[in-house]
């Protein structure tokens, strides 16, 4: 009669789709001091975001690096869980870590900035 109200189970893909939502984008804590309530935001694009506000205005401090070291982790562990490695040629006798191009970024260089 109830079987219709199961819960169905969740297939690894969903379980591991959950896992890398909680890592990246973890529920906001509330927190309240001094009678002034607040959500903490641990999400990587925040933290990443903060980071680079914080560099901008010239604070490189051991709280900034820890920021972005323990953003690091998080995608390393992501990576992990999607088995998102790249692929080795062993022709190339070494790896240039570069980020992707935007539209933006892909201009024509005129010949006085060619190296």
């Amino acid at each position: 009669m109830f079987s219709m109200f199961k819960v169905k189970p969740k297939t690894t893909a969903e379980q591991k789709l959950e896992e890398i939502k909680n890592i990246l984008f973890p529920p906001f804590k509330k927190q309240t001091e001094k009678d002034v309530t607040f959500l903490i935001d641990y999400s990587v694009d925040s933290n990443l975001q903060a980071a680079v506000n914080d560099l901008d205005e010239g604070h490189n401090d051991e709280i900034v690096q820890g920021t972005i070291n323990k953003v690091v982790d998080r995608l390393v562990e992501v990576r992990k869980i999607l088995k998102a490695y790249g692929e080795f040629d062993t022709d190339a006798k070494y790896i240039i870590v570069d980020d992707l191009p935007t539209e933006k970024e892909e201009i024509e260089v005129g010949p006085e900035r060619r190296h």
